[in-house]
């Protein structure tokens, strides 16, 4: 088996150096000889290999970052060390960077999109594997504890190739939610205070005279057990247990931590003194818990901060179990801590302290919910809701503001349809949330393919009938949801900002802001817009949206928070969040800012300390660069008016290419579902969400990830460039004297147009039409092959060369020779991959095979699924 391993491997490789008929047959050959066992075992070392290769870089990458912070004379691109002293450099005092460091808030939002293809046993296994080499690397150890790593590290090795990569099994959103906790467990809930400590040392070593006295502003959000558009799984009884879930979870922890200071407090009042307000408190509690106050004789009398803690531990576990006398509020575990720091503090205790203070900073940052549950749903089922109520009457905006500005009247699910009830049960789910759990753990409501005023109005309405916005003579007094609505459509984020002037105008609606901050939350999708448009006039949309949503927030007094719903792809506003943020100067807007992390890229970001501290960082300083630098470099910058008209130009003409390929060449969609493994994507048991939105629909219900997730694979990855080459070129022919010139000084001047170039470069050099060919041939009509794979090919070919030309390199990723260099040396691997993935899916749609037989191709289809993700380092 092994030889046979080794021959596709090495024929992969002499392959890539010289593509010869001959030698492409022989691999074909090969792959097609083998039974069926076989190919499944090939299959898995190949997938197997690249989990292990990136595990090693990802090893690599921290062994760097910890270079860098062994020396603090080094600095990193993109640390907050960095940043500080680059500020400090350009006259930024340390006043005015406390004043807007006090505003700033960043919160990644976990999401439970269908793009991380591990089982979880099987990243166990991995992460096991990539704490031995963490071990490894340690310079101190003897030659037996080295021989030890390398047996534990082939133990794992042996379970993992005995373990199936493939789930056998739909999985459960409740699956989703422990996938999310187990990172929480792993990296996240030590993020917030690390970075909070972090940047008070960094901050006052390079601003001596001032003191860091700030509250955390990393806090983390989920969709994770909540998102429910267009998955009838997530159901209110599921979001109830996903919020106890999490609930359950921080307060296990708190109680751990109070055990291990209980362990550690042994301070005794003979040697050193405790404030009256602790005796004080002692008093207070042993009269609540007499039978606890009599068991503490264990101790030792002088001992009070462990009768204290002792106390403490009592009322959180009884906040736990729902008993009696215990915490009403994290506001009261806070009150409780304080008291024990102030008494350290008073009494030469300030260093016992510092973990009190820590304790002190996670209770701020995720209360007694872990993290904020963001509801969302459809338009459409509101629309539908509001239909069944009123009828027509539902979509004028004068009747809508008259019903909201009406006093309340419970909505009755009596006669009401499915979609209907459902959306009246997730407000009653709301309410039994912020009552049993926390207030904090479902705060916005966002309101998916929002496309008019009156959308986000009738869902107002909602609220407000629900409980939760409180209306009197006209006038909200009170708000319990944030209600966010999410233009994703290129049209939407086009009009977006005339929408929520609206709203704005509207003084019911205004009062409701004010009863909120004055802050509006806007989410923009990144992934449908580029799916109904492609990827260059998404983009440009998606700037446009930012920059006059920020200039409408100022004219009317408004702070505008943007909640930014990236894919881990770049053709689904994926790439590196420091460089995207600083391209878009207006997507932190006054320091805050939202963006989800999903799937794969949860893993990838969350799953090492080290690399998961070092994201949070980039986000942060590309955060307070972007406001306190950049922001105002564009703003004098007098060409930014000529760029923007030039890339509006660009942006219809990609627009249009996009769309006369996509929707209008006929049988388009016939060519995608043959040329792509989209069917075995639809069967991969790789989320509890469906792939399309609705049980019966086209182009138009298919989920943007699957969309994106099947052109990776077939190596086509059109979704993230078709349609720029011939805006380049359309560009330039239309100015033969100028544009190129014109371009040229765009991609060297302007962030936002060289991060469009730069990121277009990583999806052509990715993409493959040698492999993508190997695709083609699985269309039967080979006319309709022979005019769609010639489109796709002349527009790449199109887009290399005009690329190049603006970004003046000879081969793409001349900019970026570290990913070049693993492009290459990947391609190899992924390649055989390619090939039994398109043969076996030649025979299973050939079909004339026992049930039996089709069970173990799927079986070996789904797991080249997910060895081509780990190849490519991309799902959606």
């Amino acid at each position: 088996f092994f030889q046979t391993v080794e021959n596709i491997r090495l024929l992969a490789k002499a392959i890539r150096q010289k593509a010869t008929p001959s030698l492409i047959n022989r691999q074909k050959k090969i792959i097609r000889s083998l039974d069926l066992k076989t190919t499944y075992k090939v299959a898995r070392s190949f997938t197997i290999y690249f989990q292990l290769v990136n595990i090693a870089e990802e090893r690599e990458r921290v062994r760097r970052i910890l270079h860098y912070e062994k020396d603090p004379q080094l600095f990193q691109r993109m640390s907050l060390a960095n940043l500080f002293r680059q500020l400090r450099k350009r006259n930024i005092g340390g006043l005015k960077l406390l004043h807007f460091l006090s505003k700033v808030r960043v919160e990644p939002v976990l999401t439970a999109h269908p793009t991380e293809a591990r089982r979880r046993t099987v990243l166990r296994h991995l992460l096991n594997i990539a704490s031995n080499l963490t071990e490894y690397d340690r310079t101190d150890l003897t030659w037996y504890e080295y021989d030890e790593i390398k047996e534990r590290i082939k133990e794992t090795l042996g379970i993992l190739w005995q373990t199936t990569e493939v789930r056998r099994r739909k999985i459960s959103v409740l699956d989703e939610v422990q996938q999310i906790l187990f990172f929480f467990r792993r990296t996240i809930l030590e993020l917030p205070s690390r970075i909070q400590s972090k940047t008070k040392r960094e901050f006052e070593r390079f601003n001596k005279k001032h003191e860091y006295k700030l509250a955390p502003f990393v806090q983390f959000g989920s969709w994770v057990g909540s998102d429910r558009d267009g998955n009838p799984n997530v159901t209110p009884q599921v979001t109830y247990r996903t919020a106890t879930e999490n609930a359950q979870l921080i307060l296990k922890t708190y109680l751990g931590r109070l055990e291990d200071l209980l362990r550690q407090f042994s301070m005794s009042q003979m040697i050193v003194g405790v404030s009256s307000k602790l005796k004080a408190s002692i008093s207070k509690d042993r009269k609540l818990f007499p039978k606890l106050a009599k068991e503490q004789d264990f101790y030792e009398a002088t001992e009070l901060y462990r009768k204290k803690i002792t106390f403490l531990h009592k009322k959180l576990e009884n906040r736990l179990h729902h008993k009696k006398p215990c915490y009403a509020s994290p506001e009261d575990f806070l009150h409780d801590l304080h008291i024990l720091k102030e008494s350290l503090d008073q009494n030469n205790g300030e260093l016992a302290g510092r973990e009190v203070t820590r304790l002190m900073q996670d209770v701020e940052i995720f209360g007694f919910h872990l993290t904020s549950l963001d509801f969302r749903d459809s338009s459409a089922k509101v629309r539908g809701l509001m239909k069944e109520l009123y009828g027509k009457k539902a979509q004028d905006r004068g009747f809508l503001i008259k019903k909201i500005q009406a006093p309340a009247r419970r909505i009755s699910k009596k006669g009401l349809k499915g979609d209907s009830k459902d959306i009246l049960e997730q407000f009653e789910m709301i309410h039994q949330i912020h009552e049993t759990v926390s207030p904090a753990a479902v705060e916005d409501y966002i309101l998916s393919h929002a496309e008019s005023a009156e959308d986000i109005l009738q869902l107002f309405y909602v609220a407000k009938e629900m409980g939760l916005i409180r209306v009197k003579n006209k006038r909200v007094i009170e708000s319990r949801l944030e209600i966010v609505p999410l233009f994703e459509s290129v049209e939407s984020l086009g009009r977006s900002h005339r929408i929520m002037e609206e709203l704005f105008k509207i003084p019911v609606y205004r009062s409701y802001l004010k009863s909120r901050g004055l802050i509006q939350e806007i989410m923009l999708g990144y992934s449908d817009s580029a799916k109904d448009g492609g990827y260059l006039a998404a983009n440009w949309q998606l700037y446009r949206g930012q920059k006059k949503l920020d200039h409408l927030a100022e004219r009317y007094g408004i702070k505008i928070e943007l909640f930014h719903g990236k894919g881990g792809s770049v053709d689904r506003g994926g790439g590196e969040s420091h460089r995207a943020i600083l391209a878009q100067p207006f997507a932190a807007t006054g320091g805050r800012i939202k963006i989800t992390e999903q799937g794969e890229i949860v893993s990838q970001k969350y799953s090492n300390r080290v690399i998961a501290e070092r994201n949070l960082e980039q986000l942060i300083t590309a955060v307070v660069w972007t406001n306190l630098i950049s922001k105002r470099r564009l703003k004098k910058n007098r060409k930014i008016p000529r760029w923007e008209k030039r890339m509006s130009v660009l942006s219809e003409l990609s627009l249009y290419s996009y769309r006369k390929l996509v929707f209008e060449t006929k049988r388009f969609l016939e060519f995608y579902k043959q040329a792509t493994p989209i069917q075995m994507i639809q069967m991969a048991r790789i989320g509890s969400r469906p792939a399309m939105r609705t049980s019966q629909g086209g182009f138009e219900s298919l989920r943007a990830i699957p969309w994106v997730f099947s052109w990776i694979q077939s190596r086509y990855i059109i979704s993230a460039w078709y349609g720029f080459g011939f805006a380049l070129e359309s560009y330039i022919q239309d100015r033969p004297k100028t544009g190129l010139k014109e371009l040229k000084e765009m991609y060297e001047k302007w962030p936002f147009f060289r991060s469009l170039i730069d990121n277009v470069q990583v999806s052509l050099a990715k993409t493959d039409l040698y492999i993508a060919s190997q695709y083609a041939e699985l269309v039967q009509d080979k006319v309709l092959l022979t005019k769609i794979h010639g489109l796709i090919t002349q527009e790449y070919h199109r887009a290399v060369r005009h690329v190049l030309k603006v970004a003046g390199q000879k081969k793409l990723l001349d900019s970026n020779p570290v990913l070049q260099k693993s492009i290459r040396l990947r391609n190899p691997y992924v390649d055989p991959l390619n090939y039994i993935q398109t043969h076996l899916l030649d025979r299973l749609r050939k079909g004339r095979m026992s049930s039996k037989t089709q069970k173990k191709i799927e079986g070996t289809l789904l797991l080249t699924v997910n060895g081509i993700a780990f190849g490519m380092k991309s799902t959606g």
